[in-house]
């Protein structure tokens, strides 16, 4: 009984398939080792690794020492518009919500993903110039608040205060 369950939620995964050529896309800009230290400065140094247990830390030190090493791993993904597979995968660590008063619900559980630190990294930089852009066309709505550089959910409350104000 317990493989018919098994094999039911978690189906075998297909193999993955082999990318194709990825040719380099000529407007993407190069990628700097500015750009890959900006990264590295919002990443926390206390922040768990994921499977390859790597932490930020590593990563900062080794940009430190030799940042052409990072340059050449991450141009060409850059540069190709690619995340590998490779770098998407994760642990999953559950959590129990403090205070509840009972456990036996999942509801009363929290996940949290740990995916590989070189990956948030990378995704760090192809977000930058994606949020420069979005700005730069008024893409973003004016509400908007929260998980964006300069406009946090304090910020919110500060203009709500002041609009109230002036009213």
């Amino acid at each position: 009984m317990n493989s018919v369950l098994l094999d039911h939620f978690f189906p075998p995964k297909e193999p993955f398939a082999t990318p194709p050529r990825l040719r380099p896309n000529k407007s993407a800009p190069p990628l700097t080792t500015d750009a890959i230290a900006a990264a590295h400065s919002k990443c926390s140094p206390t922040s768990t690794p994921g499977p390859d247990g790597i932490p930020y830390s590593t990563w900062k030190q080794v940009n430190k020492i030799n940042p052409s090493i990072l340059l050449h791993i991450l141009a060409p993904l850059v540069l190709r518009g690619y995340h590998p597979a490779s770098l998407k995968s994760s642990n999953g660590v559950i959590l129990d919500k403090p205070g509840k008063p009972s456990y036996e619900s999942p509801s009363s559980f929290r996940i949290i993903v740990l995916i590989r630190t070189i990956s948030k990294v990378l995704e760090r930089i192809i977000a930058a110039p994606l949020l420069a852009a979005a700005r730069l066309r008024g893409l973003l709505h004016p509400n908007q608040s929260g998980s964006l550089p300069g406009l946090s959910t304090y910020g919110a409350c500060l203009t709500l205060i002041n609009n109230v104000r002036t009213l």
